[in-house]
């Protein structure tokens, strides 16, 4: 069963990681120092959350389905995945269709509740490496989801700073994990071959 073997660990936190720091950008140029052309901006915004949105809750399912990795890893890591990728998706899907994402924001700041419970479970249940690193970014995460109401129905200026600075710092965490992750995963499947053969790389 090829599929139960696929490791995207690393993948999945390095585009966390860019996915963060993009809306961190979106937070900027939307709350902070508007951008002249917004309009279309966000329209931009709008595509790229979508397709990362797809692409999260299609292998976010997949994750669940299969629950490849050792034991309550699944839960904080496949089971939380997908639900990344709901939250995009109605973000992007806001965007492009332009709806006022001001009301749209308090059913979607609950999505935030689930990462913040992952992460204190990760520290509490000391999870990976680095539980307080990891559990940060997961908390980090869900509080700038949280702020949502208050940034977009309050559009305060100051929420807006505190949002893109759990963003920021959330992002640089996935990145860095990710990062880490792609330098111990490489070399641990280095002789691993598909049982129908593999070509071999120069």
């Amino acid at each position: 069963m090829p599929l139960l073997i696929t490791d995207p660990l690393d993948t999945w936190l390095m585009l966390l990681g860019a996915t963060l720091l993009a809306a961190a950008t979106f937070v900027y140029f939307n709350f902070i120092r508007p951008f002249k052309e917004l309009e279309n901006l966000n329209r931009g915004y709008g595509v790229f959350f979508l397709v990362v949105g797809v692409y999260a809750l299609a292998t976010g399912v997949w994750g669940t389905i299969t629950w490849p990795m050792p034991g309550p890893y699944n839960i904080v890591i496949m089971d939380e995945w997908p639900i990344f990728g709901i939250a995009c998706l109605v973000l992007g899907l806001a965007l492009l269709l332009r709806l006022d994402f001001a009301f749209t924001s308090i059913p979607f700041a609950f999505i935030g509740i689930l990462p913040v419970v992952h992460g204190a479970a990760i520290i509490a249940f000391r999870l990976t490496k680095q539980p307080e690193v990891a559990g940060l970014m997961y908390i980090l995460t869900g509080l700038s989801v949280l702020l949502s109401p208050l940034l977009f129905y309050k559009k305060r200026r100051e929420v807006a700073w505190l949002a893109l600075v759990f963003l920021v710092v959330a992002g640089l965490i996935a990145l860095y994990i990710g990062y880490s992750a792609a330098f111990e995963h490489i070399p641990r499947w280095a002789k691993w071959r598909p049982w129908y053969g593999a070509v071999e790389i120069p």
